[in-house]
């Protein structure tokens, strides 16, 4: 283990709910590998959920993957921001890159291209990633979330037809 694991891990231990600790870990890690995947991913998180700063840690997310394209949790963590900016292209070929990654928690890679699909106005293609995920999630939890979701998806899709539908109006003098 390196001096750069071991200040991600205490980063890791102190993120959100000791920030101030946190990204003291993340100075000194980051100080002896400025390309360790885990430290920028969270650095990358913190850039994002934090302070804002996207374009921040859309660097810290392209940096680390650079780093290390195999550290899934930048996948995540960079999905979960492409979809907050609407950089819907970019997130289809992040989420669709994922995919390929051994140790990827599927179903949820899977739940975020069902959000890209949604984001577009494809419901039956959201739908169709949510069924796929269903398929491969291992708890009751994650199971349930995908169907409430489905259920979301297709009232959404019905109201929306509903919205949208053509109105008849007879005019009369």
């Amino acid at each position: 283990m390196t001096a750069a694991d071991k200040y991600f891990l205490k980063a890791n231990d102190n993120y959100p709910f000791n920030i101030e600790e946190a990204l003291e870990a993340l100075e000194y890690g980051l100080s002896t590998d400025d390309m360790h995947p885990g430290l920028l991913t969270l650095m990358g998180k913190i850039y994002h959920r934090d302070l804002r700063q996207f374009e921040q840690a859309r660097s810290c997310f392209e940096t680390s993957l650079y780093s290390d394209s195999l550290y899934v949790d930048t996948y995540y963590a960079y999905a979960h921001l492409l979809l907050w900016l609407n950089d819907l292209v970019k997130a289809g070929r992040i989420i669709e890159q994922a995919l390929k990654v051994p140790g990827i928690d599927r179903p949820k890679m899977l739940y975020f291209r069902a959000i890209l699909h949604e984001k577009q106005g494809d419901y039956q293609l959201a739908t169709v990633s949510l069924k796929e995920a269903i398929r491969h999630s291992l708890t009751a939890e994650c199971h349930k979330h995908y169907e409430e979701e489905i259920e979301r998806l297709q009232n959404k899709d019905k109201r929306i037809r509903e919205y949208t539908a053509p109105v008849n109006i007879i005019l009369t003098g």
